[in-house]
């Protein structure tokens, strides 16, 4: 039986392992955190591909426990709407995926506080040396380490994520929190705010416990705002008088820069939009990056999800271009009778293509506020205007790029 190492245990390591135990492989998921990780990530949305994967694997999974909206809309700051576009979208709960998966993976096989120190490998195997001096060898490696990938900076030193010149502001507000009609204005939708260099969106998404009954749900709200590598260090030290690199823990953000947030929501967003911020009772900051990989295999390695192409968050597709990740390194093994070199270039292949296309797309719909922090002569003509409507309706991965078309940026 062919052996498989799994670097990362978050829901693409999750998910590739369990896929590929389902074609006869033998899989260990080495994962350096400790302790239950249902607590990290933040709403995506339930798209029918990764629904299909998650039955592939068994795992508990129903898109219909989450808020449905019917309509992406444009909000002017009187709460008017000026333009709705109606798409269907499930906004469901990043631990709805993770604890399914996680339940159904045996813990003979997941391996905890396991930090990878490198890789070696020949034509006959691959081997994982971790930190605690333990190796761990197989046929195959798959990387699913996230932005930071320990795999990744092996093999591709120079690459590296590249913060785009602005942060994402995010809060959730629970309902009872949230004033009625403010609710009612929101709810069913996915709220679009168009600020000044700026993006708001807002929406109900389920409460704690996955609770979506009205009364018991909760607004999301993330505030999409300009600023340079400057602004982004003050932004990032704390109260403590330390500096944290690309994000803080959100008690340590200093009250000057949570409550210019709150003052101006009142000056620019719609006030439902603004309720939905002053009811949060923490924001987490963000800095927003982007990466791709020139390549998604070395050898008998193989990188994926995160570890490989990192879009921004305006393609709402991260988790499920994880999931198409694995479903296709799979397949491809499967389909090769588990010839692991001519699986992983069909891998790269398909996957390459589809991970470029989707951070390009996300750039072209950050376009406008990454240009804010650059002088005007020198953006470009999508950093210099911006089109509304047409961002409501690309926005996100529209049946995720199926046609696969590159964007120019």
């Amino acid at each position: 039986m062919p052996r498989a190492l799994v670097i990362g245990g978050s829901v693409g390591g999750l998910m590739a392992a369990n896929l590929l135990r389902s074609i006869g492989w033998d899989v260990t998921i080495f994962e350096r955190a400790t302790g239950d990780l249902s607590t990290r990530g933040a709403g995506i949305g339930a798209s029918h591909e990764l629904v299909d994967v998650m039955q592939r694997i068994g795992a508990r999974f129903d898109a219909s426990a989450g808020v449905a909206n019917s309509s992406y809309v444009w909000m002017e700051r009187d709460g008017s709407i000026a333009f709705e576009y109606k798409r269907s979208n499930i906004s469901s709960a990043w631990q709805r995926v993770y604890r399914p998966l996680r339940d159904v993976t045996p813990d003979t096989i997941y391996r905890q506080a396991m930090n990878l120190f490198r890789i070696e490998q020949n034509d006959g195997s691959v081997t994982a040396l971790f930190s605690d001096g333990s190796r761990e060898s197989g046929d195959l490696l798959v990387a699913s380490d996230g932005l930071l990938s320990t795999v990744r900076e092996q093999f591709l030193p120079d690459v590296a994520p590249r913060y785009a010149n602005y942060v994402a502001w995010r809060g959730i507000a629970q309902e009872r929190d949230v004033p009625q009609w403010a609710r009612q204005a929101i709810a069913g939708r996915v709220v679009n705010c168009f600020p000044e260099g700026e993006q708001v969106l807002t929406m109900a998404v389920p409460g704690s416990d996955e609770d979506i009954r009205p009364g018991h749900r909760r607004f999301y709200i993330i505030w999409y705002r300009p600023a340079d590598p400057e602004q982004l260090n003050a932004l990032c030290t704390g109260i403590d008088g330390k500096h944290y690199d690309q994000s803080i823990p959100p008690p340590l953000i200093r009250p000057q820069f949570t409550d210019a947030l709150r003052a101006q929501a009142e000056k620019s967003l719609p006030p439902a939009a603004a309720e939905v911020l002053k009811a949060s009772p923490l924001y987490l900051l963000q800095a927003i990056n982007d990466m791709e990989s020139p390549q998604m295999t070395f050898g008998r390695v193989a990188i994926m999800g995160d570890a490989a192409f990192v879009a921004r968050p305006h393609s709402a597709a991260g988790v499920t271009k994880a999931a198409l990740d694995a479903k296709c390194l799979a397949d491809e093994l499967q389909r090769c009778g588990d010839d692991v070199f001519e699986a992983l270039a069909a891998y790269n292949d398909q996957r390459l293509e589809f991970g470029r296309a989707l951070v390009s797309h996300a750039r072209y719909l950050g376009a406008y506020i990454e240009g804010q922090t650059k002088p005007v002569s020198e953006r470009s003509e999508r950093e210099r205007k911006r089109d509304p409507k047409q961002i409501i309706t690309d926005y996100g991965a529209p049946h995720l790029l199926h046609d696969v078309q590159i964007e120019e940026t």
